[in-house]
């Protein structure tokens, strides 16, 4: 399949419809600052600020990306991306 914006957008919309608008805001943000060793480096405290999120939603967020092995935690506040 052809990646164009079209498809974008739809990827976007269905990920909100399953993991919510917050979740999806998270994640577009997270990969929106990877740095160029594809690490993101912001506390939850920092990214609930950002963002003006809950703790609880940023944890679940960061949670579900690291069980499912998108990223992988370096220390507080430093993440990798695994794919």
């Amino acid at each position: 399949m052809e990646i164009n914006l079209d498809n974008i957008a739809l990827y976007k919309s269905v990920i909100c419809m399953i993991l919510g608008d917050k979740k999806s805001e998270i994640i577009e943000f997270i990969i929106d600052n990877l740095d160029d060793d594809k690490r993101f480096k912001y506390t939850i405290k920092e990214l609930c600020a950002t963002l003006n999120i809950s703790k609880p939603t940023a944890i679940d967020t960061i949670n579900l990306l690291t069980q499912k092995r998108v990223i992988k935690k370096i220390k507080n506040g430093l993440y990798q991306l695994s794919i």
